[in-house]
């Protein structure tokens, strides 16, 4: 099944995706809802990101092609701020003084139960599913700063959706990333250093995750450089394509 976070005649709304079309219910995809009969096309909303966060975690170097040295033993784990989201079709923007800006397509894992400290074992079971998500990176900053704070969560640097699935085996699914259609990133979910029940269990370990909070599960290979007038896409089979334009700050 696909959700979907959408804007219909200024209110903002979840729904069950099917087809060309997205079908109401009453309540957000992680709690009891009920399915209405109120039916919109998927072109006649807005999309929002799937969810609304009150965190998002980051696992860094996670695929051994996007490494320079040995794995670490451990994940290293940054915040991105919930003020960084934007949605599919929303614009990237490039601040004036940064060079070197990236895009890094990523599978998110999306939330679905209030957990604290849970077993690797158990720990798909708080989870409601899987969107895309584009860990957009300020290169100058990231090498230069003490932390991350802005290279990876500035406005804009974190594009989400278009849907959330709940379907999907996210160990063993392609994400594909272009830009302007010319295939920049590939590479199988198989390939983690740290598997989503990992994941989700180390980071419950220490800080509780709530229902729509989000993790990025870090990208693969050689990220592209973004400019002005790109357009970047981030597709997971199964999920859908996430797609943004990219333009500089004025």
């Amino acid at each position: 099944m696909k959700f979907a976070r959408y804007l219909a005649h200024g209110q903002t709304s979840y729904g069950i995706v099917e087809g060309d079309t997205v079908k109401e219910i009453t309540a957000p995809p992680y709690e009891d809802y009920q399915v209405t009969d109120h039916t919109h096309g998927l072109s006649e909303v807005k999309l929002l990101t799937p969810t609304a966060p009150s965190k998002i975690l980051a696992v860094a170097l996670n695929y051994r092609s996007h490494l320079k040295a040995d794995p670490l033993e451990e994940p290293l784990i940054f915040i991105k701020t919930p003020s960084s989201l934007i949605a599919h079709g929303e614009t990237i923007v490039r601040p004036r003084d940064v060079e070197t800006f990236d895009e890094e397509g990523e599978l998110v894992i999306v939330i679905g139960k209030r957990c604290r400290n849970v077993s690797r074992e158990d720990s798909l079971n708080y989870v409601l599913g899987y969107t895309c998500g584009n860990d957009v990176s300020a290169r100058e900053w990231q090498r230069g700063d003490g932390q991350w704070w802005r290279a990876k969560s500035s406005d804009t640097f974190s594009p989400v959706g278009p849907y959330i699935a709940d379907n999907i085996d996210p160990s063993n699914v392609i994400l594909r990333a272009r830009v302007n259609g010319e295939e920049v990133q590939s590479e199988n979910t198989s390939m983690f250093i740290f598997d989503v029940p990992f994941v989700v269990s180390w980071t419950s370990r220490r800080q509780t995750l709530e229902p729509g909070d989000m993790i990025f599960t870090g990208t693969p290979g050689r990220p592209a450089h973004l400019v002005s007038g790109d357009t970047v896409e981030v597709e997971i089979e199964g999920i859908g394509v996430l797609s943004n334009p990219v333009r500089d700050e004025e």
